[in-house]
């Protein structure tokens, strides 16, 4: 036999692996990504938290698609050893409190939205050019991109620190979805549902020079109504101790009473992925949780924080939309989700049940109603706060007495004769009219 082994190459081609890559991700999906790594570096060169007089910018049109920020931007090291491999190398350094997490986001981006691409970076010390024409790169062999233009050990300004991504050459599904103003306007506000968080703390994002502002995240407080928060730091991963814990804070109470915004909201690393979450994830109409969301628990709402130097620790999917309902971070947190709630649901079912009885005069006012109104809006991280969500004084509610049914049959034309003699219009009032007489006159 002979000693020279056959082998297969197995290798995907480029083909392939771009269209895997891209088929299941929108193209909302694809330019978030592109946004969350500016965001990462406003993280990483504002470790403080405070944003102010940092930006991304984002111009889309039919004709090209482009995002520029001044967030750090990236080192020729980092992007030679990380930024442009497909996937995140195992000694690839974490950015703490990052939401990029498995190193495909930019690329995919670039393959998603267009066949030509060019990244411009600069930092306070170096500064590199790559720029791709995809329909060329997949007919190369080498799976690798090659700097235009590469300077280190240099000088940069302030106002020069930055990246700068150029998307030509887009692909006609894109670039029709990019002419669209309704597209435009739904990007905009999943920008602004993902970082409002990031915007409240001074990021400036815009797109087409239309500059985006926070969604409110606020409850309703007052000497009576507070806050309920539970916080907890988790050391192991299932069964697996971590370098890196995870802290999480729940918040559960009441804000203005609107349908589409009640619910829990979930933020991972300060990027938002549920918002006004009203399914089973939650608990909502689950055996073990609590209730279906209806217009009642309107005025609900929750807040959990989960925070991670190591964003792998966090409970959230791929494409960061959603929970990963398997996490054993999410399992261990979901029995705290259901107690901070479940007194704000009573709270909510008592004060309509009170409201509904002062319609019908059965009550002359609704002590929890007007608990409720007594109340201000505060910013979630400004909210007075307890363990437990408290019921304020409940109205005293009467006694219901027991009633019963009574039926007998009589001919039609005496119970028309009484009809007309009690000058009611119904056989029920007939009916009741003879009982309370019989009452009144022998009882």
């Amino acid at each position: 036999m002979s000693d020279h082994k056959r082998v297969i190459h197995a290798e995907p081609t480029k083909d392939l692996f771009i269209y895997m890559l891209v088929r299941d991700i929108p193209l909302i999906r694809a330019i978030i990504d592109l946004v969350d790594n500016s965001v990462d570096g406003a993280t990483h060169f504002q470790s403080n938290e405070n944003y102010e007089g940092l930006w991304i910018k984002i111009l889309a049109n039919k004709e090209k698609f482009e995002i520029r920020d001044n967030c750090g931007g990236i080192e020729v090291k980092e992007a030679e050893e990380y930024a442009f491999k497909f996937g995140r190398p195992s000694d690839a350094e974490l950015t703490p409190k990052s939401i990029g997490r498995f190193g495909i986001g930019m690329k995919r981006a670039f393959f998603k939205i267009g066949k030509k691409f060019r990244v411009e970076s600069t930092t306070s010390s170096s500064k590199f050019v790559v720029a791709e024409d995809v329909e060329e790169w997949k007919n190369k062999p080498e799976w690798t991109f090659e700097f235009l233009d590469v300077q280190e050990n240099s000088n940069s300004t302030f106002s020069d620190v930055g990246t700068q991504i150029l998307i030509e050459n887009l692909h006609e599904s894109v670039s029709e979805e990019l002419g669209l103003e309704n597209f435009i306007s739904q990007l905009k506000q999943e920008l602004t549902i993902a970082y409002s968080l990031k915007i409240k703390k001074g990021l400036s994002i815009s797109i087409n020079d239309e500059t985006l502002h926070p969604a409110p995240l606020n409850f309703r407080t007052s000497d009576k109504i507070k806050v309920a928060k539970f916080e907890k730091e988790f050391h192991y991963f299932g069964s697996h101790k971590i370098d890196t814990p995870v802290q999480v804070r729940l918040y559960a109470g009441v804000s203005d009473r609107k349908l589409n915004e009640g619910g829990w909201y979930i933020f991972c690393n300060e990027r938002m992925v549920l918002e006004a979450d009203q399914t089973e994830i939650t608990g909502w109409g689950t055996k073990n949780g609590f209730p279906k969301y209806h217009a009642d628990f309107a005025f609900f709402r929750g807040y959990a924080f989960f925070e991670s130097d190591d964003a792998a620790y966090l409970p959230w999917t791929t494409t960061k939309t959603g929970i990963d309902y398997d996490s054993p971070i999410y399992r261990s947190i979901k029995q705290e989700i259901y107690q901070l709630t479940a007194p704000v649901i009573l709270f909510l079912r008592k004060m309509a049940d009170e409201k509904s009885r002062v319609e019908r005069g059965e009550i002359p006012e609704s002590l929890l109603d007007q608990a409720y109104l007594q109340t201000s809006l505060h910013s979630v991280f400004e909210a007075d706060t307890s363990p437990t969500f408290e019921i304020p004084e409940q109205s005293a509610i009467p006694l219901r007495q027991k009633r019963g049914n009574i039926h007998y049959s009589k001919p039609i034309e005496e119970i028309e004769l009484a009809k007309e003699l009690l000058n009611v219009s119904s056989y029920k009032e007939v009916g009741e009219k003879t009982f309370d007489y019989y009452l009144h006159n022998e009882g």
